[in-house]
C-alpha cells in the first residue's frame, strides 16, 4: 500500500532550511505550531559557540521519516540534505538553514519493486511533486525555551508552500562542531499533499492515510 513520508523535510532538526529556492511561498494563517505558541520565550543554551557560520556536514548528518495509515500499516526511511548553515553571532544562536533533497527520499522498511513503487509514488503528484518541487527547506528563526524546554521556531516550506513550524531540539558542541538533534512532526496536508488525507476525501476506512509525518533530525554543523 503506497503512503506517505515525508519531510519535509522537511524537518527537523534544526534548521533548517535551505538555500533559497525558486519558488513562490504562501502562508496560512490557520497552520498549526505557530511560533507564538511556544509561548513567552527566552534564549535557552547555556552554551557559548565561537561565531561565524557552521555548514552541514551531509555525511555525518541524518533525516529520517515515518507515515502511518489508518490500517496500523507505517512505511520509514530517510533523505538527504542538499546543504545547510548555522549562524552564531555574540556567540549565541542567530539562524539557520537547510534543504533537503525531495528527489533522495529512500524507503527503508521495504525492498525490491515495493520499495521503488513506493518511492516513486512519493515522489509523484499525489505526494510531493519533486520534478517541480525538488527541495524542501527549513528557516529557524530562533531558539527559545519554554518549561525548560528548547525549542526551534522558524519556517517550514514544502511544494512552495511556506508555514511557521516549531519543534523540540538540543544543540551540543563535540570540539569546534555544532550538533543539533531534534524531532518534528508536520501535517503534510497543509503543505497540498493531498493523496488519502481526510482533510480532502471523506470515508476512506483503512485506506486513509494519517496527515502527520514524522522526522527525526540528527545535524553535525562545522566551522568555515
Amino acid at each position: 500500500m503506497k503512503t506517505t513520508l515525508l519531510t519535509a523535510f522537511a524537518a527537523v532538526a534544526l534548521t533548517a532550511t535551505l538555500f533559497s529556492c525558486n519558488e513562490s511561498s504562501t502562508a496560512n494563517p490557520d497552520a498549526t505550531n505557530k511560533p507564538e505558541e511556544t509561548g513567552d520565550a527566552k534564549l535557552v543554551s547555556t552554551l557559548t559557540f565561537a561565531d561565524g557560520k557552521y555548514n552541514l556536514d551531509g555525511a555525518l548528518s541524518t533525516c529520517n521519516w515515518e507515515g502511518k495509515e489508518a490500517s496500523t500499516k507505517s512505511h520509514s526511511g530517510d533523505i538527504q540534505f542538499h546543504k545547510g548553515s548555522i549562524s552564531i553571532v555574540d556567540n549565541a544562536f542567530k539562524t539557520a538553514f537547510v534543504g533537503i533533497d525531495m528527489n533522495s527520499i529512500n524507503c527503508t522498511d521495504l525492498e525490491g519493486e515495493a520499495k521503488s513503487s513506493l518511492e516513486g509514488h512519493l515522489k509523484s503528484d499525489d505526494f510531493f511533486g519533486t520534478a517541480n518541487h525538488q527541495y524542501a527547506t527549513l528557516a529557524v528563526e530562533a531558539v527559545k525555551t519554554k518549561n525548560g524546554e528548547s525549542m526551534a521556531v522558524g519556517k517550514l516550506t514544502i511544494k512552495g508552500i511556506t508555514q511557521p513550524i516549531g519543534f523540540p531540539i538540543t544543540m551540543t558542541k563535540d570540539g569546534d562542531n555544532i550538533v543539533v538533534d531534534g524531532t518534528m512532526t508536520f501535517d503534510r496536508s497543509q503543505f497540498d499533499v493531498r493523496f488519502r488525507s481526510d482533510k480532502w476525501y471523506s470515508e476512506l476506512g483503512d485506506k486513509l492515510i494519517y496527515n502527520d509525518i514524522d522526522l527525526s533530525v540528527h545535524i553535525v554543523a562545522l566551522p568555515e
